[in-house]
């Protein structure tokens, strides 16, 4: 609403004439707007102010503006200035909050600005039967107010519908649509190099791999544990040089329990009694005692 002496507005160019200008704000309320008047009354010269009349006549009906107004006894068009959208095509999701048998006013469900849009031209000239496709008004009163539509349009002097959509969620694009599988990468294999190096005086090919370079009087080996035996040429394993000595078997290697001195033990003959070397007594064990 406009309040106060001056100040600026947006909202929906509704329509407009030779001298004057009809927004509709977005809390639903029109507003006319008359240019400035310069000079005395008209019989006297006094007119509107022509630069006024010129931007009025630039200004193309359905499109939002921002006005720039100011207030004496009449609202008093300053300037005002066409918001075109942001793209030039695209989808709309949102909520019908009036229609004609022209246009639809259409809320963004983002935004929350009403933004108006043309029904698209079918046929030719009027007089030829052309006119505004009233079909989509058709299919439109089947719809509740608080509905989701979604439709796609255009931008062509002002916003236009290009075609509707059944239901909104047909808006959601399976993710196999359209999407392409990025191309595989293509992996260089690069040769080994061959780059010569000096050596007392003559010249040597320089393993490309730095494991090559253990033993290079061995030739090119792929795999850094193929390591020449000293008394073969042929590849050994790297295990097999940590111990140079021969290990010995079970049979060879004497037990640590066969070094310790065992004590001499007599032989006995175990044939022999012994009390067979005892001497027997001379008189009987009885003679020996006493009689009383």
């Amino acid at each position: 609403m406009c309040l106060g002496n001056a100040g600026t507005m947006e909202g929906i160019l509704s329509s407009k004439g030779d001298t004057w200008i009809e927004v509709l704000d977005d809390g639903n309320y029109l507003h006319r707007f008359i240019p400035g008047w310069i000079g005395q009354g008209p019989a006297n010269g006094g007119s509107f102010k022509p630069e006024t009349i010129l931007l009025i006549n630039d200004l193309v009906v359905g499109n939002r503006i921002s006005v720039r107004w100011s207030m004496d006894q009449h609202l008093r068009l300053v300037d005002a200035q066409i918001l075109p959208p942001k793209t030039q095509e695209g989808i709309f999701i949102g909520y019908i909050l009036k229609t004609s048998n022209r246009w639809i006013d259409a809320q963004n469900i983002d935004e929350g600005k009403p933004w108006r849009f043309y029904l698209p031209w079918v046929g030719g000239y009027p007089s030829e039967g052309g006119g505004y496709d009233l079909q989509i008004l058709r299919d439109l009163k089947n719809r509740n107010p608080t509905d989701p539509i979604r439709f796609s349009w255009k931008y062509s002097s002002r916003p236009t519908v290009v075609s509707f959509y059944d239901e909104v969620r047909d808006s959601i694009t399976p993710f196999w649509v359209g999407k392409k599988l990025p191309s595989p990468k293509t992996i260089g294999v690069q040769a080994k190099s061959t780059k010569l190096k000096e050596v007392d005086g003559g010249k040597v090919s320089a393993p490309a791999n730095p494991f090559e370079q253990l033993n290079q009087g061995a030739g090119n080996l792929a795999n850094p544990f193929d390591q020449p035996n000293q008394a073969t040429t042929q590849s050994a394993n790297p295990f097999d040089q940590l111990n140079t000595e021969p290990v010995p078997t079970v049979d060879q290697k004497p037990s640590p329990f066969d070094q310790l001195k065992s004590p001499v033990v007599p032989a006995v003959d175990k044939s022999a009694n012994p009390f067979e070397n005892l001497p027997l007594p001379k008189t009987s064990p009885f003679d020996l005692v006493e009689q009383k």
